[in-house]
C-alpha cells in the first residue's frame, strides 16, 4: 500500500499539473472573450438605424442583427468557459475521490472519476462522475460484473478494484481499497464532520440507489421522497448537474427551474451547482417566482403555522377545477369589460364588445374566443383611423411637422401626394397605439373585476362545508380579498388564482419555455400550484423532492393528489429511508413522532442520546442551556434553537437575552442565519441542519397531530446533539417516548 500511495501522489501531481495548465490557459481565454464581449455589446448600442433610404436602413439592420447573433454565439462560449473554470478551480485542490478497475472484452481498463473531465493529448486522465462509466464506482463492488449500456452498446464489465482517495491541497491524506462504499470511513468522516453554512455537493459519498435516481431519465414525474437527512436534496441537485451534462446539446440551464422553500434554504444550496461545474440554473422560491409574474401586486407575507381553511380550499384541486370550470362559464356570460377611448371619448363602449364576444361562434377555449375578439376588435379600430383621415388634429399633426420630416417622407416617396399619405399613416398608428396595445394586451378585460366576481361565484362551484367554511365566511373573507386589491397588494392564493384566470385568458404562455421544473420540499406545495405548473408547462418533465412527514403546514400535498396532477404521465417514485444527517440515538428519538411505517432507518453512526430538559418547577434550565452553547462554541458546533412557532421564537429569544446569553434571532427567510448561535421558527429551519438543536416545546401543550410532524422536524435537524426541552413528564410529546430513548437531566 505504502508503493501505491507514493505512485498515487505522483499521479496526482500530474494531474494536477494539466488541470493547472488548462486553468490558466481558459482565465485568460475569458479575460479576453469577456473584453472583446463588452466591445461588441458597445457597437451594437452605437448602431442607429438609418432611415435615410430603404436600401442603407436594411443595411444597418442587417449589420445590428450579425452582432447580435456573434453576440449570443460569444456569450454561450463564455458561459460553458466560466463554468469549466469553476470545476478546474475545484480540482487543482481535489482532482478525483475515486478510481475504478474493470475488465472488459478488450482487457483491463483504470479510470478516475472527479466532478469533471480533464484530458492530455493521450488519455482521458480524469472522467466526470456523470459520464456512464463512472455509474461502476457506485453501482458495483469489487469482483461484481455490472451491465452498463454505453452509446448503444451494452457491455459487461468486471470490477477488480476499487479505491478511494481523500485529497486536499493536491496531497492525498487518505487512500483506502474498499469492496463497498457504504459504511467506509470517507462516508462517516463527511456525516461526523462539522455542520457548515452552505450545503456541499458530496458526491463522493453518493449511494448505490442515490445513483440510481440521479441517472434515470426516463420518467416525466420523478418523486425523491426521503425521511429527514436521507439527502434528497443534494440527490435532486446532482441529478440537475447529470442532465446538463447528459443532454448539453439539447438542453440550457436556463430551460431548468429550481424551487426552494424559502431564501434561507436558497442561500444555503447555493453552491452545490456551481461547485459541480454548473451555473445559472434558475432558483426561485415560489413566491418570487409569482411576484415577477404579477408585479403590480405586492405579496402578503404569511407566518401562519397552520394554514386557515380558506387557505386550504384556495390551494385544492377542487379550486382549480373551479377556476376552469368559472373560465368556460365566462364564454357564453359574465365576462367584465371596460371601454375603448380615444381622445377622451369612448370609440367602443364595454356594452358593445360584451355583445361582439357573445356573437362570436366558437367551440374552442376561452383564449381562443377573445382572440377572435381582439381580432375582431382591431379591424375596427382599422375602420376608425380611416374615417379620421381627414380630421382637424391630423391636419394639425401635419402642419406641426418641421421641412426637414416633410422633405425625407417625400424623398423616400418620390411624390408628395403619396408621401402626404404616408405622413397621415403614420399620424394614425402613432395616435391609435395605446388603443391597439389595451386590445392586444387584453387589458380591456377587467381583471381585478372578473376575479372578485369569480371568488363570488365560488360556492356555486364547489362545497364550501367540504373545507369547514360557511357563506358568511366566504362573504367576509371575498371583502377583505377587496380592501387588500385596492391597496395593491395580494395572499400568495389570490396571486396564484389571479395570475391563473389572467393566462386562461391569455392563452399558452409565450415566454421561457421551461423543460425541466424541480421542486424541493414538495409537501409545502398546495395541489393548485402544482396543477397550475403542470397546466402551464404541460410538456415540462418534473422533477419532485420531498418528506411527507415534514408537513408541518397541515396536510396539503397526498399521494392521491400527485396521482390526479400527473395523471397519464409516466411517475417514478423513490424512496430513501436511510437517514445521514443524525446519529442513530437522534433518528430513534425523532422517530417516536412518526408512524411506524414511514420511519427513518439509522445508519452506522454511533452517538450519545438526546437529552430531556424539564422546566415545571425549575426556573434553572437556562444557566444549563447557558453552559451547553459555552461548550458546543468551544467544540466549534453551531447551535440552532427551534421552536414551532414565530411567536414562540421571540419569547425564547427574549428569555435568553434577559439571561445574558447572546444569540441571534431569524424571523423572515431574508435575514442572516449564519451565526453559531441561532433562535428560529421551524418553518425557516426545514432542509438545514446543526450540530447541536435545542427542540422548544415548553411553552404550549400540543393539540393536534399537526405538532407531530413539527417536533418530528424540529429533532430530525440535529446532526450530532440534541436537547428537548418540555414542561414535565406528562406532556403529549414526552409521554411517545421511551425511557431508553433518552437522558432525563437533573438540575435540582
Amino acid at each position: 500500500m505504502k508503493n501505491s500511495l507514493s505512485m498515487e501522489q505522483q499521479r496526482v501531481q500530474t494531474v494536477v499539473k494539466q488541470i493547472q495548465t488548462e486553468l490558466n490557459q481558459l482565465k485568460q481565454t475569458v479575460a479576453n472573450d469577456s473584453e472583446i464581449q463588452k466591445m461588441r455589446l458597445k457597437e451594437s448600442g452605437e448602431i442607429k438605424i438609418n432611415q435615410g433610404s430603404s436600401e442603407s436602413m436594411w443595411e444597418s439592420a442587417g449589420e445590428l442583427r450579425s452582432i447580435e447573433q456573434d453576440l449570443m454565439i460569444r456569450s454561450r462560449t463564455l458561459l460553458k468557459n466560466q463554468n469549466r473554470v469553476m470545476a478546474l478551480e475545484k480540482m487543482v485542490n481535489d482532482p478525483y475521490f475515486g478510481r475504478i478497475d474493470y475488465e472488459d472484452e478488450l482487457g483491463k481498463e483504470t479510470i478516475y472519476i472527479g466532478i469533471s473531465s480533464v484530458f492530455d493529448e493521450y488519455d482521458n486522465l480524469v472522467v466526470d462522475w456523470r459520464s456512464p462509466i463512472a455509474s461502476l464506482y457506485y453501482e458495483g463492488n469489487v469482483g461484481d460484473t455490472i451491465s452498463l449500456k454505453i452509446g448503444e452498446e451494452k457491455l459487461a464489465l468486471l470490477i477488480e478494484l476499487k479505491r478511494q482517495f481523500l485529497i486536499r491541497q493536491a496531497k492525498i491524506i487518505q487512500l483506502l481499497d474498499t469492496d463497498n462504499i457504504m459504511g467506509d470511513p470517507y462516508l462517516l468522516e463527511a456525516l461526523e464532520d462539522r455542520s457548515t453554512y452552505q450545503m456541499g455537493a458530496v458526491i463522493s459519498t453518493l449511494q448505490k440507489q442515490q445513483n440510481q435516481i440521479v441517472r434515470e431519465t426516463s420518467a416525466k414525474i420523478t418523486l425523491i421522497e426521503g425521511v429527514a437527512g436521507s439527502g434528497k436534496t443534494v440527490v435532486l441537485m446532482q441529478k440537475i448537474a447529470y442532465l446538463l451534462y447528459t443532454f448539453r446539446d439539447q438542453l440550457k440551464a436556463s430551460e431548468i427551474i429550481l424551487f426552494s422553500p424559502n431564501k434561507i434554504f436558497q442561500t444555503y444550496i447555493s453552491q452545490v451547482l456551481p461547485e459541480l461545474g454548473e451555473l445559472n440554473v434558475t432558483s426561485h422560491t415560489f413566491p418570487e417566482f409569482m411576484n415577477q409574474r404579477v408585479p403590480k401586486y405586492t405579496l402578503i407575507s404569511n407566518q401562519d403555522e397552520e394554514l386557515s381553511d380558506v387557505t386550504l380550499l384556495k390551494g385544492s384541486l377542487q379550486f382549480s377545477e373551479a377556476l376552469k370550470d368559472y373560465t368556460d362559464r365566462l364564454k357564453s356570460n359574465f365576462m367584465r369589460f371596460s371601454s375603448l377611448s380615444f381622445q377622451d371619448e369612448i370609440i367602443i363602449s364595454k356594452e358593445e364588445i360584451k355583445e361582439l364576444f357573445y356573437s362570436i361562434e366558437s367551440e374552442g377555449t376561452l383564449a381562443s374566443k377573445l382572440a377572435l375578439l381582439q381580432t375582431l376588435l382591431l379591424q375596427k379600430i382599422a375602420q376608425f383611423k380611416q374615417t379620421q383621415r381627414t380630421a382637424n388634429w391630423v391636419e394639425d399633426a401635419l402642419l406641426s411637422m418641421s421641412d426637414s420630416e416633410l422633405r425625407q417622407y417625400e424623398s423616400e416617396s418620390k411624390n408628395e401626394q403619396k408621401a402626404e399619405e404616408t405622413l397621415i399613416d403614420s399620424i394614425l398608428e402613432t395616435a391609435y397605439s395605446p388603443v391597439v396595445k389595451r386590445i392586444k394586451r387584453l387589458t380591456f378585460i377587467r381583471c381585478q373585476h372578473q376575479y372578485i366576481h369569480f371568488l363570488k361565484t365560488v360556492p356555486k362551484l364547489l362545497s364550501l362545508a367540504d373545507f369547514s367554511i360557511d357563506d358568511d365566511m366566504w362573504t367576509e373573507h371575498i371583502q377583505q380579498v377587496v380592501t387588500n386589491m385596492a391597496h395593491k397588494e395580494l395572499v400568495l392564493e389570490d396571486l396564484d388564482a389571479f395570475y391563473s384566470l389572467f393566462q386562461l385568458m391569455h392563452g399558452p404562455i409565450s415566454s421561457t419555455k421551461f423543460k425541466y421544473i424541480c421542486l424541493d420540499e414538495v409537501q409545502d406545495f398546495s395541489p393548485f400550484q402544482l396543477q397550475m405548473l403542470k397546466d402551464f408547462y404541460p410538456t415540462a418533465y418534473f422533477v419532485l423532492s420531498g418528506d411527507l412527514n415534514q408537513n408541518i403546514l397541515m396536510k396539503r400535498i397526498s399521494f392521491n393528489d400527485l396521482d390526479a396532477i400527473f395523471a397519464g404521465n409516466s411517475f417514478q417514485r423513490y424512496q430513501l429511508l436511510t437517514s445521514y444527517r443524525s446519529t442513530n440515538e437522534i433518528i430513534q428519538f425523532s422517530n417516536r413522532f412518526l408512524e411506524e411505517n414511514s420511519v427513518a432507518e439509522p445508519n452506522f453512526r454511533e452517538g450519545k442520546k438526546p437529552e430531556l430538559i424539564l422546566t415545571t418547577d425549575n426556573d434553572h434550565y437556562l444557566d444549563y442551556v447557558k453552559t451547553k452553547i459555552a461548550e458546543n462554541q468551544k467544540a466549534g458546533f453551531r447551535t440552532a434553537f427551534i421552536s414551532k412557532n414565530y411567536a414562540e421564537a421571540e419569547r425564547f429569544y427574549q428569555e435568553l437575552t434577559n439571561n445574558g446569553i447572546e444569540s441571534n434571532l431569524v424571523l423572515k427567510d431574508t435575514d442572516n442565519s449564519h451565526y453559531p448561535v441561532i433562535v428560529i421558527p421551524v418553518q425557516l429551519a426545514k432542509g438545514l441542519e446543526f450540530d447541536s438543536v435545542f427542540a422548544l416545546f415548553h411553552y404550549s401543550t400540543p393539540t393536534s397531530s399537526n405538532d407531530l410532524s413539527t417536533a418530528y422536524t424540529i429533532c430530525s435537524r440535529a446532526m450530532h446533539e440534541l436537547y428537548f426541552i418540555a414542561p414535565d413528564l406528562q406532556s403529549p410529546l414526552v409521554s411517545r417516548l421511551e425511557s431508553a430513548d433518552y437522558h432525563l437531566v437533573d438540575l435540582n
